[in-house]
């Protein structure tokens, strides 16, 4: 599992890339920021190498995204993370 912490109200991160390996069904976990909600959407052209493509990230809590799809493609899937005062565009690389 990889975890990735949203570090402010903009939608930083403290992994602007993370690499998820789909071969052992590894996961993103996004943590909130100084108890704020969040939200983690992939670009809908791009799409998600996940089940869904929008994740809520409670105030105080986490959201995790699940094993990458089986037809998820090895590339990196870039993602936009919402916070209460702008956004942030982070990259999820996915592995075979």
């Amino acid at each position: 599992m990889q975890h990735v912490h949203i570090t402010g109200p903009q939608g930083h991160v403290d992994q602007t890339d993370v690499t998820v390996s789909k071969s052992v069904g590894e996961e993103v976990t996004w943590h909130s920021h100084e108890n704020k909600p969040a939200t983690i959407k992939f670009n809908s052209h791009e799409g998600s190498p996940f089940q869904k493509s929008t994740f809520e990230v409670p105030a105080g809590g986490s959201a995790s995204s699940g094993s990458a799809q089986g037809a998820a493609q090895p590339k990196p899937y870039k993602y936009t993370v919402v916070g209460p005062n702008g956004e942030n565009d982070p990259v999820v690389i996915i592995e075979k």
